[in-house]
């Protein structure tokens, strides 16, 4: 199976639902919250998308070096903060911050899943 179609049975089914609900939430109503966690499960993709690359990469057992891809993580989070500062108005932290938690249970939920095998 391909790397993206393994991406989007893993983690993409269960975030893409919550994107475009917080989506249509904030182009109905306006609500900072809803774009805030748009703007946060948006990242978490992307942060999902890095640290399943290098897990992935780390199963090669061509790769010498294992890497885990912290810094790009890093710098995508503080990306996303930043929007936060530079439009306070329109985003809010806490649903940047819940949307950023997703990649965490979800990162959390496959480590068990693995576990229990």
């Amino acid at each position: 199976m391909p790397f993206f179609r393994r991406f989007s049975h893993h983690f993409l089914k269960f975030l893409l639902p919550l994107l475009f609900i917080s989506l249509l939430i904030h182009l109905f109503t306006g609500s900072s919250f809803a774009a805030g966690f748009a703007l946060g499960t948006s990242a978490s993709i992307l942060l999902l998308l890095n640290w399943y690359y290098n897990l992935e990469k780390a199963y090669d057992p061509g790769e010498e070096k294992i890497r885990t891809g912290t810094i790009a993580r890093l710098v995508i989070v503080i990306v996303t903060c930043l929007f936060w500062v530079r439009f306070p108005e329109i985003f809010s932290i806490f649903g940047i911050a819940l949307g950023l938690l997703l990649s965490y249970i979800m990162i959390l939920f496959r480590a068990i899943k693995e576990l229990t095998k």
